[in-house]
């Protein structure tokens, strides 16, 4: 069942056919990305993209699904490569420079 963020709209707002095209929209979705509508944790996130697109005056539920997906797929990439996990390495021990890991950036004056 497509989760309900009631921040963003009521539902007395949506008939009831547009609640099964978001529901479908966001059970298409949540298939395209191999994972459950209901039990997965960005399956809120989803739902408001859906919710999103349709509220952009979008109806065809494949659409809807592929776009929302497509959107997802980049947002969760950009999360974990925001989430990585960097270390910082010395590389002038007396400056106190240091570089962070895999990136190489530098640090000057970090302590």
């Amino acid at each position: 069942m497509l989760p309900i963020d009631h921040s963003i709209t009521s539902p007395h707002l949506l008939r009831a056919a547009d609640w099964l095209v978001l529901q479908a929209a966001h059970e298409s979705a949540s298939k395209n990305l191999g994972r459950s509508p209901n039990g997965h944790r960005y399956s809120d996130r989803l739902a408001r993209q859906v919710l999103r697109l349709f509220e952009l005056g979008h109806r065809d539920i494949a659409i809807i699904a592929a776009v929302a997906a497509q959107t997802e797929r980049a947002q969760a990439q950009h999360s974990y490569s925001l989430n990585k996990i960097l270390t910082l390495v010395p590389t002038n021990e007396q400056a106190r420079q240091y570089r962070l890991s895999g990136c190489g950036q530098s640090l000057d004056g970090y302590h």
